[in-house]
């Protein structure tokens, strides 16, 4: 089975993504013929944020490594290693080598008394799995460990409450999973706040009319705002900015406008401007994403733009995570086409597989995925495209 890739952003701490984690099935880790074979596809989200690469020991002594690692930019990949690689004499030599060349390495911690014997020299990067830092390395050891200049990850973060509690202990890189959780100790948008936002959904499905849509921008400024900061920061540029709504329809046209406004329900519309916003760009991401691969499937029926169906189910594909309601409580408010419906509601249909292929692989469970996709037809090059592709655009999207 040729092997699959799978991407996934690892935030900073202050949630902004900051790199991307790259993962293969079946290759585990992945054979580096597989990964050289993908380089040159990955270098456009190579040179947005770094890749963080899982490397086997041997790999050191292997001459296709170093012009993999060239190819890509030696400040754009993290090359992680197994904990046992810093115990051997020759491989540590060679890591302490990349590190003189300016490369960025990592070695996985599962027992903390190995920290006393580390020096930055051969890797700047420590990865721990979140319960393992927690729980079975003593708090004076990371302390240290960050005094001493490493850079400290975390892995498998899977609620807000582990993602605060590891920026508190200046953990620098976190896994994304807890982005697509709902953060309980948060309260509650007002409910006229959801019912803007659900009103403003069905208009959109609905392609309403510009005056009915304008209607709701009326009532809330700050739509507005959001709207033309999302459209600006990426679709048109500094040099022909888009100053208001009517403008944004002229210059944009209906179809795309449409798809900035099923963007522009994730913007925090009431609260702090400039903050970064991963929901949204994981949203986006997941829309043109199953944009990128909806090429695969056979014609669906009752969608006349398999495309612009794809890309709503992946935008709306977070929504219970954004309203704090249970998504079948959100899908009876908006009116969509009946398999849209069951792709986000039950994962039914080719569509769903799809979304449940991007679901399994933003949860870690690249087999299950790789399977899926094997299924469908979708082939290893296609959804390697269609992921750079929407990393590499999800990425520049920002509301500051």
């Amino acid at each position: 089975m040729q092997a699959y890739h799978f991407f996934s952003p690892l935030l900073a701490p202050n949630r902004a993504w900051a790199a991307f984690d790259w993962q293969t099935f079946p290759a585990a880790p992945a054979e580096l013929s597989a990964l050289s074979e993908a380089g040159d596809p990955c270098l456009s989200l190579a040179r947005q944020m770094p890749l963080w690469i899982n490397c086997r020991p041997d790999w050191l002594q292997t001459p296709g490594f170093r012009e993999f690692i060239q190819k890509l930019g030696r400040d754009q990949a993290i090359l992680a290693f197994a904990e046992g690689t810093a115990d051997d004499k020759e491989r540590d030599a060679a890591c302490q080598q990349l590190r003189k060349d300016g490369s960025h390495l990592a070695l996985t911690i599962t027992d903390s008394s190995i920290l006393k014997k580390l020096t930055i020299s051969s890797f700047d990067h420590l990865v721990f799995d979140i319960d393992h830092a927690r729980n079975g390395v003593p708090l004076i050891d990371l302390i240290n460990a960050h005094q001493y200049g490493f850079q400290l990850a975390a892995r498998n973060v899977m609620s807000h409450e582990q993602f605060d509690w590891a920026v508190a202990k200046r953990f620098t890189l976190l896994s994304s999973q807890s982005v697509t959780t709902v953060d309980t100790r948060v309260p509650v948008d007002a409910d006229t706040t959801r019912l803007k936002l659900l009103k403003l959904l069905s208009l959109v499905v609905q392609d309403a009319d510009t005056r009915e849509i304008e209607e709701i921008f009326r009532q809330e400024p700050k739509l507005s705002y959001n709207l033309l900061r999302l459209v600006n920061s990426v679709a048109v540029g500094p040099k022909t900015p888009i100053t208001g709504f009517n403008q944004a329809i002229t210059v944009l046209g209906r179809r795309q406008l449409q798809r900035w406004l099923q963007l522009l329900i994730y913007a925090n519309q009431f609260g702090q401007a400039g903050q970064p916003n991963p929901l949204l760009q994981l949203a986006a991401a997941r829309g043109k994403c199953l944009e990128g691969m909806i090429s695969a499937l056979a014609p669906l029926p009752e969608i006349d733009d398999p495309g612009e169906a794809a890309f709503m189910t992946g935008i709306f594909s977070l929504l219970d995570t954004l309203l704090h309601l249970p998504l079948a409580e959100v899908l009876t408010a908006v009116p969509l086409a009946p398999s849209i419906a069951a792709a986000l509601a039950h994962h039914e249909g080719p569509l769903g597989q799809l979304l449940k292929v991007l679901a399994d692989g933003d949860a870690g469970r690249h087999e299950a995925a790789a399977d899926t996709l094997k299924s469908l037809g979708v082939s290893p090059e296609l959804h390697l495209a269609a992921q750079v592709g929407a990393y590499t655009w999800a990425s520049r999207i920002t509301l500051e």
